[in-house]
Parts: C-alpha cells; structure tokens; sequence
C-alpha cells in the first residue's frame, strides 16, 4: 500500500487521550464528515488514514518495544530511566502516556472508519475494508492489554465527551481481540494487489500470536497452544525460508513475499522525510561521529545498543551475525550498499571470539584496502571505549540502514516490518514446545537455522528435540529478530523479563548487585506490565483502578 496517501483526519478523541478540548457546542466538523465520508473519495481518504494511524503507534522512539530487556542497554544517550530500569517507572512516565493515547487515538480512528462503513453506499470494496480496519482495532487492543492487561474496550465512534470508562479483565480484552481477528479473517481477503494492506495470512499470523500469549495467562484456554499452531501453520502455508537473511532486509527489497504485514513509508509520500519517517534505523547502534554529511556516516541515536548477551548468541556457522551487524565499517559507510565492498578502505573491523585467530589472514586478503583497519576484538571495549563510553568501538545494527536518508536526521524512509515469515515459523515452535511436542518445535526451529547457517553448515546449525526449552526459543527469537518490535512482549509474554534483564541488562542488574529489585513497586508488587497513566484515571468518573506495583 505504497503507498497510501496519508492525510490527518480531524476526530473526537477519548478522554484517555489527555486534555484535550472537545468540539460540542459549534460541531460543525462532524457534518462535514457525514458528507465527504459518504462520497468515495472521502471514505477512501478516512480507510487510509486509519492505516496511518500505525505510523503514529510505531514510528516514534521504540523505547515500549525494546527497552528495559534483555537484548538492549544504555548506550551513549541517556535512555528514559523508568522504561529501561523499572525502579522509578511512574504513572506520570511520559513514554507511557504517549503510547496509552496514541493507542486509543488509533483506535477511535478505526472505529470512525467502521462506523461510516455502515453509512456510505457508494464505495465497493466496503465488506473487504470492514474486514481490515478490524484487524488493526484488534492490533491496538492487543499492545494495549499486553502492556497494562484490562483496559477499556470502546468500538463507537465518540462525537461527544465521555468521562466514564470501567476497566474489563484483560480475559475479557483478549475474547473481544480474537473475536475481531475471526470476523477480519473472514472478510479480507487472501492476496491484496496493494501491498501492505491486511490480508487473511496477516490475520492468521496475528491470531497466532494473540493466542500464544493468552495461553500464557492463568485464564487461558485449554486450546489456546493448539490454536496457536494451527494458525501458524496456516499463516506459513507451506511457504519455506527461501530468501537469505540479508535479502529479507535490503534496502529496497521491502515488498519481499517473506513479509506477512508491514507499515508502509516512502519518500514520495512524505511531506517532509526528514521528519515523516520512522526512527528504527538511528536507535540500535552507537554513535559514530558527526561528519556524516561529507562522510556518509549513518544517524545513531546511540540510545539502545546491543547487550553483551547478544552477541553471544552468535557462532561461526550463523550468517545472521554479518546481516544483522555491519562487521566491517567502511570509509564512507553507506558505499557498502552500491560499490564493490572489495574496492572500500575498511576503517574498523569488528571480531568475535572464533575469529581472533584470522585478523592476520583477513587484512592479508586485501591489504590494500585493510591495512590501516583498526580491529576491535569482542570484549569489554566493546561497551567502555576508550572515553569510557560505547562508541566506535561496538558494531551497530545495520538490518535497518537507510541509504537514502538525510544525514542529522533519525527519519527513515523503510517500511517497519511487523510480521514475517521467519517469526512465523518461530511462533509455531513456541507453540508447540508448550503443547509438550519438542519434535515438532525443533523441526520449526531448524527452519529458520537452516536459512541462517552458512553454506555447507546447515547440520552444524541444527538443533534436536532434547535441546528444545524456552531458553532456546528465546534466544532463537533474539538472533532472528534483532531490532523488531517484539523484545519486551516476548519477555512479557514468556514470564522471564525479571530473570532475564537481571542477567543480561548491565542497568538492571547493577540494581540487584546493590540489594535492591528495581521491579518491586507499592506493596511488594512487581511492576509487570506498564501503569495506567495518571491522567487517564484523574480523568475518569468510572471504575479505573491502577495497576499492581503503582499505587493509586
């Protein structure tokens, strides 16, 4: 769906959406909507703008997906404190309030869309649209109730203010979230002639996952696990790992048919791209100086870097490590990506432990262009740096990179993968590891090993049924999907983000090496999921109690 056009769409918002102004008393917005809505070209503008409202929702600081877990720490940039470190996370934290709304202002979009999908006559396609703008309502609903359980479940458009909402169980939240995804899975369709827009394979995809983690919970359905499957298995549809992990994420080779959904961005469609992108490319890797313009050095927020433990997930025999980080850094960095990387003077070369003993063959293979290479060996420089801090001298992230972007800025113009296939094929694993079916996990497993080995190692690659624990899938889930919003959800969902982050993540864990669990909140509790922002509740005249860990 490059890619459809993105126009903001006045709308009454939720009272859970902040201060804000309602428009009662001289209204005359909502009789222009009853007019334009109900003409073609409008209800289209309204259907795209729902999409848009995924932008909103994921293209910011991805700091509610992967901080605060065990994959990615501090970097150079300070990181907001209580969503990497938990101890001073507050309902008043402002990532929170920001996602809480965005969440629900999406939401209220959608049931705009759906609510004069009921009133216009005069578009085709309307029972297909329906079908869509369910599924991403259900999305919505489903980072919401991961991240703060029962919220509120609100499907009217709201053209006048509301000041009381009641918190369901998040049981009740998941019900409505499958029930959504059943009526989408029934109405869109199995192909779409533009890409990125929700398709049967994207609903099953999504069903599976929603079903994974509901059956995680204490009110789980005895189903849920083989429900998982199933719809996995459906969603992979016989489809094997076909492309090589570094083709799945070239730049330009976004509509790869490996990518299930993703939210759609491109330079045409943008107003400003140095502004209307998303910020995926700049959060995962260091800092690397600031000449990039004469240079082509890459934007790095330096925010979120790579943890110790994720590099030790690494070996030989595993191509994701060269095509998830640019091991070699070139002179001017972006060269990789349209010269002969043979002809490029490498500035830094980045080493793990299996290859300390070739540095001497390496630069000797192209000494031209090696010799003054500046090698940096995995170990504690790799986090300290020579000015005490991590710079140079860490390998960043390069799955994301953005050759067309503006240096200065942290806007790229790639699209944001939300579903592919190779999680797919991990989801079922996971799936059937709980369902106590090892050989079926590791059979999923060896899947996505097997495109990830490099050629002549797929055997070395292979797990066997006995390794199969959830350790393993974790750590699978860490190599595949580096940099995807999916690391604090995992964590979440699997019930290890306490004993993980106190492992891996150097913030966390120095809490407990000083006696003190930066979970523990109000009474003892654990802050799991996310408070409900304090403004939402001051707001509300319902039955809106905090969540555990926070107080009131």
């Amino acid at each position: 769906m490059k890619k459809i056009l993105l126009i903001s769409v006045g709308i009454v918002t939720l009272f859970i959406t902040g201060c804000q102004d309602f428009l009662v008393e001289d209204n005359k917005s909502n009789v222009v909507a009853d007019e334009y809505y109900l003409t073609e070209s409008g209800y289209a503008t309204l259907f795209s703008s729902c999409y848009s409202t995924l932008r909103d929702v994921y293209g910011g600081e991805p700091y509610l997906f992967c901080a605060g877990t065990d994959m990615y720490e501090e970097g150079r940039s300070e990181q907001p404190e209580g969503i990497s470190e938990y101890r001073n996370l507050l309902s008043e934290d402002s990532y929170v309030k920001s996602f809480f709304s965005d969440c629900y202002q999406a939401i209220q979009m959608c049931n705009t869309g759906l609510y004069y999908n009921e009133l216009t006559e005069e578009v085709s396609g309307l029972e297909q649209m329906k079908g869509e703008l369910r599924f991403l309502r259900a999305n919505y609903y489903f980072l919401l109730v991961q991240s703060f359980g029962g919220v509120s479940i609100v499907t009217d458009m709201i053209s006048e203010p509301v000041t009381a909402f009641d918190r369901p169980s998040a049981a009740d939240v998941y019900t409505f979230i499958i029930d959504e995804l059943k009526e989408s899975l029934a109405l869109v369709p199995e192909t779409q002639t533009q890409f990125g827009r929700v398709t049967k394979r994207a609903v099953r995809h999504l069903l599976s996952k929603v079903y994974l983690t509901r059956g995680y919970q204490s009110y789980a359905e005895a189903d849920d696990f083989s429900n998982a499957a199933s719809y996995a298995e459906a969603a992979i549809n016989g489809q094997g790992l076909d492309l090589s992990f570094e083709e799945v994420f070239r730049p330009g080779n976004e509509q790869n048919p490996e990518v299930i959904f993703s939210i759609q961005y491109d330079r045409v469609s943008m107003l400003d791209p140095k502004q209307d992108g998303n910020m995926q490319s700049a959060f995962f890797g260091p800092y690397y100086g600031g000449e990039g313009a004469s240079e082509k050095y890459p934007y790095r927020s330096s925010r979120l870097v790579s943890t110790k433990y994720v590099f030790d997930l690494f070996n030989e025999n595993d191509s994701r490590w060269e095509a998830s980080f640019m091991t070699v850094y070139y002179d001017k960095y972006y060269d990789y990506y349209d010269k002969d990387a043979e002809s490029l003077d490498a500035l830094y070369y980045y080493v793990l432990p299996w290859a300390f003993d070739d540095t001497t063959s390496w630069r000797n293979e192209n000494i031209e262009h090696r010799a003054e290479a500046l090698i940096w060996r995995y170990g504690d420089i790799w986090w300290a740096g020579p000015l005490g801090i991590v710079g140079v001298s860490v390998p960043t992230v390069r799955k994301f990179d953005d050759p067309s972007s503006d240096f200065g800025t942290s806007s790229s113009t790639r699209d944001i993968f939300l579903a592919r296939l190779g999680e797919t094929y991990l989801i079922a694993a996971e799936a059937y590891f709980k369902m106590d079916d090892n050989i079926k996990a590791a059979a999923k497993i060896n899947e996505v090993r097997k495109r990830a080995a490099k050629p002549g190692k797929e055997s070395q690659m292979e797990v066997t049924p006995s390794d199969v624990d959830i350790d393993l899938i974790l750590d699978e889930r860490a190599r595949e999907l580096i940099g995807e919003y999916h690391r604090w959800f995992d964590l979440a969902r699997t019930g290890t983000l306490v004993e993980r982050t106190k492992l891996y993540n150097r913030e966390i864990r120095g809490w407990f090496h000083n006696g003190i669990n930066p979970f523990e909140g109000i009474d003892g509790n654990l802050k799991l999921l996310r408070p409900i922002p304090q403004e939402a509740i001051d707001l509300n005249s319902g039955n809106y109690p905090q969540n555990p860990g926070y107080g009131s």
